[in-house]
Parts: C-alpha cells; sequence; structure tokens
C-alpha cells in the first residue's frame, strides 16, 4: 500500500471532521508518502500561519526517525542527545512533539508521516490516530 493522492485527501478529510468532533481549534494537516514529502496539505481557515511549517516537519520527522511525535518528545526528555542529533540528521526539521505520526499499513510497513497541528499537541495526535484508523492504517503517536 502507498499513500496516493486519493488516500491523503480522505486522511485531511478524516483529520478535519475528527477535529470538528473533537471541538478543537482550527487546524492544519499534512499528509507525507514513505520519503516524507507531502501528497496532501490544507490550512483550515483561522488556523495558525506558522502551521504549515509545523506539520511539514512533524510529518517528515514521523517519516525519518520511524517514531511519533510522542516517543520523539519522550526521548528528548530522557538523553540530551536525541535532539541535536536528530537534528542533524534531518536537517533541522526534527518537531518533537504530539501530532507528527508514523502511518504503518495493517502489515507494519511504513507508508507515511501525518502531521496535524492546531489544538493540543496531544489532542492533534488523537485526531489524527483516530482519522488513521478509519481507514485500517495503524497510527504511531
Amino acid at each position: 500500500m502507498v499513500i496516493d493522492n486519493e488516500l491523503a485527501r480522505k486522511i485531511l478529510r478524516a483529520v478535519f471532521e475528527e477535529g470538528a468532533r473533537m471541538g478543537l481549534r482550527p487546524m492544519t494537516v499534512v499528509v507525507a508518502d514513505a520519503g516524507g514529502h507531502p501528497v496532501a496539505l490544507e490550512r483550515a481557515d483561522g488556523a495558525n500561519p506558522g502551521g504549515v511549517d509545523i506539520v511539514r516537519n512533524k510529518a517528515y520527522a514521523a517519516v525519518m526517525m520511524r517514531l511519533g511525535g510522542t516517543r520523539m518528545r519522550e526521548l528528548c526528555e530522557e538523553t540530551s542527545w536525541f535532539l541535536p542529533s536528530a537534528q542533524q540528521v534531518c536537517g533541522g526539521r526534527i518537531f518533537p512533539v504530539p501530532g507528527a505520526i508514523v502511518i504503518r499499513d495493517a502489515d507494519g510497513v511504513l507508508i507515511g508521516g501525518l502531521g496535524v497541528t492546531g489544538d493540543t499537541p496531544d489532542n492533534d495526535a488523537a485526531a489524527g490516530k483516530a482519522a488513521l484508523e478509519r481507514f485500517g492504517l495503524v497510527a504511531e503517536i
């Protein structure tokens, strides 16, 4: 399975629907392929103008590090070397907070990354996870 334009747009819609269902603030969402390249990106009216850069980096970091933002945040808290090393490897494009989501298919194969921002990081991650699960995808938050 790959993340093509059709699936990416369905995931975007599902994240926005979950955000609305949860009563979250306006969101920005990007779906990236297995190389960390954006396939679809949308910013809701009223969303933080910096959100586009945030979600691009969240999705990219999830793919490149093979870790969700929650785990990246934990590693930053546990070790002094994780963030500087990760930033160097990924050209400074690490945003180690929830809302950076690894997307895996049902067989556990990494197929892409999801970046979600707009509300609290934990709420961003919850909306993204719920949206991916609609499609039988595994979300590592």
